[in-house]
């Protein structure tokens, strides 16, 4: 059963999405709302567990090199429950370099950090060969995205505006470059322990992060001020959509024309993030991975065919997209979550 959004709570759905890290004050000031229904509204959010507030790590943070999304099409004999009883079924979603996964009973969507690619096909290529070995396999795409030459872009807010037509006009510019990497990306083990804190902890106070890491609490707060302002940390936002909205979540691998300017990349994201409701997106020369959620399929290929057909009159893409498209109400689990892949990379060992 779908949640009910009052108007007032629509804007404080969008308000945290659109601005994760400020305070109820500052977010009442920003999306006109007062302060009480923010923080009632934050408390609903909470019970309902509808979103999620994340810190997010760079790559160059953890020492990754490379993000990879992985598409992979299922036979239709390879059910969930098939699926279920091989070892790697629980490994590849608990792994914790894959920040990212979803599935249904014919698809799943991966988006995993590594530091190069032989860390890659080191961790995940057993899972992958353990699938081909039963069978399980139709089709498996891996997108491998060069941190320091990908743009990315964060798009929950643009997604609440889209699916309750609220007409903001404070929207975010949308790609932002993961690279050049942040200043002061050396870290010491005191900066890891902090780091790996924030992302595990994202909404504890520095008293309590401090008293669980046994660091002092200026130092806490202080890191965090440098953390967020070098790019080390960026502040989004994960919204349970299948409580609130829309039928489809489409996953597209979309292939580039190599000759496309910058400009003109941005140009195709502009119009990919008007295909649907947007969630994420990732582009680099050549190629680009995202998702969108769309309120009926008839909605999805109406906006679909529009889209494509502009971009193909303007001769910048080289083929048709390849498309996940999975009804919400199918989906078995998704993970989004980054703790279990700082710890890893940076080799955390204490418990906090």
């Amino acid at each position: 059963m779908e949640l009910k959004l009052t108007s007032k709570e629509r804007l404080v759905l969008y308000g945290l999405a659109r601005y994760p890290g400020l305070s109820d004050i500052d977010l009442a000031m920003k999306i006109g709302v007062d302060r009480s229904t923010i923080f009632k509204s934050k408390r609903k959010f909470r019970d309902w567990q509808l979103i999620k507030l994340l810190n997010v790590p760079s790559g160059e943070a953890v020492g990754a090199e490379i993000l990879t999304g992985v598409l992979t099409r299922y036979r239709p004999e390879a059910t969930i429950e098939v699926r279920r009883g091989s070892e790697a079924f629980d490994s590849w979603m608990s792994h914790p370099n894959c920040v990212y996964h979803t599935y249904t009973e014919t698809d799943s969507v991966s988006i995993i950090y590594s530091r190069n690619f032989t860390e890659f096909k080191k961790n995940f290529d057993p899972f992958i060969n353990e699938y081909y070995r039963k069978d399980f396999i139709q089709n498996i795409e891996c997108i491998h995205f060069p941190l320091e030459l990908t743009w990315n872009s964060s798009d929950a807010c643009l997604g609440v505006n889209d699916i309750y037509d609220l007409k903001r006009d404070d929207l975010p510019e949308g790609l932002l470059p993961m690279g050049p990497r942040p200043d002061g990306a050396k870290l010491t083990e005191k900066d890891k322990l902090t780091l790996y804190a924030f992302v595990k902890y994202p909404m504890l106070s520095d008293l309590e992060l401090s008293r669980r890491t046994g660091i002092s609490r200026p130092t806490i707060s202080g890191k965090r001020t440098k953390f967020f302002q070098s790019g080390l940390l960026s502040r989004e936002a994960h919204v349970e959509w299948q409580k609130i909205c829309c039928q489809l979540i489409t996953f597209y691998h979309l292939k580039i024309d190599r000759g496309t300017s910058e400009d003109e990349i941005f140009k195709v994201y502009g119009t990919f993030s008007k295909m649907g409701s947007p969630l994420f997106s990732y582009f680099q020369p050549g190629c680009a991975l995202g998702a969108f959620l769309s309120p009926t399929y008839q909605d999805l290929k109406r906006r679909l065919d529009t889209g494509l057909r502009a971009l193909a009159e303007q001769g910048l893409l080289e083929d048709e997209p390849q498309m996940v498209i999975m009804p919400i109400r199918d989906i078995g689990a998704t993970k989004a979550d980054y703790s279990p892949m700082v710890a890893r990379m940076l080799d955390i060992a204490k418990e906090i």
